[in-house]
């Protein structure tokens, strides 16, 4: 004989344009050894911004920026290929993680938004990705596109015609930094090796004091000593020279293995620390001051309508989501499996994954539900591990529960209880105040069951596997 009590469950079933230039820039970061994607030109505002004695002093450097962003997964016509939800979600923590010590925040501005189309999927042009940004950008938000390719082999880019960044999926993650990289260029910054875009550094000629941009425009080139610094380059007196327009890999100082020479013959060798380089990766961890000064003022300047002035919600609680069916080896029948836990401080969302491997190496099944459960209906006789996450848009980086790990069998019989047996549920009418149903049983031959409790409605409240 046995017996169990169940709780009822309580649930609660414009833009302003700001036209920098007249022409195109297009700014890339690429895979290592790739061509940098198009050249271009110096934005008219930061040369502004610049030459601003008081820009420092300007803002509140101590406020911490809000700002959103809207990631937008792009697949084939027959929805492959996807970028993850997981990794989106950990590139987003990379990149709160980079732009932390500058005090700019991004949250996740809606779901993410799954676009089926082949052409925008793979695509070799930017006619084609202004297109697409154009199609599903979100208004007053940064539009994050990831996609499997970019023109000219690009890492990624950004469209200021169209505000949107491309990032390609094999750039994104919790170890890269094109996202950083990309949203860099959105919030104005040119690449510290700006006017050599398409420009391959060669040490056996001699380096000319200016370049050209776009067929018809100059820049000088930056020197060692600096003494060009606010009119050449990235104009930023606190990034040095830089001509390495590929991806490139650093030293243990972070600094390039290739040397260059600058116009007075002096030898130097780029910094990898900065993200708006084509550093690899592993090279890259800052931003300069004047950089950060730029990105702020851009954001009052010409984004202050995107700000919130605070999140909307607190971090996730960084306890550990509690399992409540089904428990780890427990055995269900295979449909209408009731995959339950317990409401998680400041969630809001739950990423919900079920796989045959209890490392999650392959996803089987992924699904996002604002409840703390779901119904799910699985392959019949074989092992299936589970696991959540909880999240809102402001705290994305909570882990994991632990996994669950459960069988799956189909019920092939109905039998009447025996006399020998019997199966006794009261009361039959629950209130709040009394929101309990108890199950005296005693089940001698038939063991192991399982037990289902449904509403009036037909809704499946719980289920038990006994013993």
């Amino acid at each position: 004989m046995g017996r169990f009590a169940l709780l009822k469950p309580v649930s609660a079933v414009y833009a302003i344009v700001i036209m920098l230039c007249s022409t195109l820039i297009l700014e890339a970061q690429t895979h290592a050894g790739a061509p940098c994607a198009t050249p271009g030109e110096y934005p008219e505002w930061l040369a502004g911004f610049l030459a601003n004695p008081n820009r420092a002093n300007a803002r509140n450097t101590e406020e911490i920026i809000y700002l959103p962003i809207t990631f937008h997964t792009l697949g084939t016509d027959d929805g492959e290929g996807h970028y993850s939800t997981i990794k989106i979600f950990e590139s987003l923590c990379r990149l709160n993680a980079d732009f932390s010590p500058y005090k700019i925040q991004f949250y996740l501005n809606g779901e993410i938004n799954k676009v089926n189309r082949s052409r925008y999927y793979d695509h070799d042009s930017f006619s084609e990705g202004q297109k697409m940004m154009q199609s599903f950008k979100k208004s007053l938000s940064i539009n994050a596109f990831i996609t499997k390719s970019a023109p000219s082999g690009a890492c990624g880019y950004y469209h200021p015609s169209a505000d949107g960044i491309v990032v390609v999926k094999n750039c994104m993650g919790g170890s890269a930094h094109t996202l950083t990289h990309e949203v860099g260029h959105w919030l104005s910054l040119p690449h510290t090796f700006q006017g050599w875009e398409g420009v391959t550094f060669d040490s056996s000629e001699p380096t000319p004091n200016f370049l050209r941009i776009s067929g018809r425009d100059t820049t000088f080139v930056e020197s060692v000593s600096g003494d060009n610094c606010r009119r050449a380059g990235d104009r930023f007196c606190d990034t040095s020279p830089d001509y390495l327009s590929e991806g490139w890999s650093c030293n243990r100082e972070f600094e390039s293995i290739a040397i260059q020479i600058d116009p007075n013959g002096i030898d130097f060798r780029s910094d990898g620390k900065n993200y708006m380089s084509y550093s690899s990766d592993a090279c890259q961890s800052e931003f300069s001051t004047e950089q950060v000064e730029a990105m702020r003022g851009y954001i009052d300047f010409a984004k202050s309508f995107y700000k919130v002035a605070s999140p909307k919600y607190g971090p996730v609680s960084a306890e550990p989501v509690n399992q409540v069916y089904p428990l780890r080896n427990d055995k269900v029948g295979h449909e209408q499996i009731r995959l339950e836990w317990d409401h998680h401080p400041n969630a809001t969302h739950y990423v919900v994954n079920v796989s045959r491997f209890s490392f999650f190496v392959d996803i089987d099944y992924e699904f996002i539900v604002e409840s703390n459960h779901i119904t799910v209906d699985l392959p019949v006789d074989k092992k299936w591990y589970w696991r959540i996450k909880p999240y809102n848009q402001n705290d994305v980086c909570s882990d994991f529960s632990d996994f669950g790990g459960f069988t799956t069998y189909d019920i092939t019989d109905v039998e009447e209880i025996q006399d020998n047996n019997y199966l006794d549920v009261y009361p039959t009418i629950i209130s709040p105040a009394q929101p309990v149903v108890n199950i005296d049983f005693q089940f001698n031959d038939i063991l192991p069951a399982q037990i289902e409790l449904f509403s009036i409605a037909g809704t499946k409240i719980t289920q038990r596997t006994l013993p």
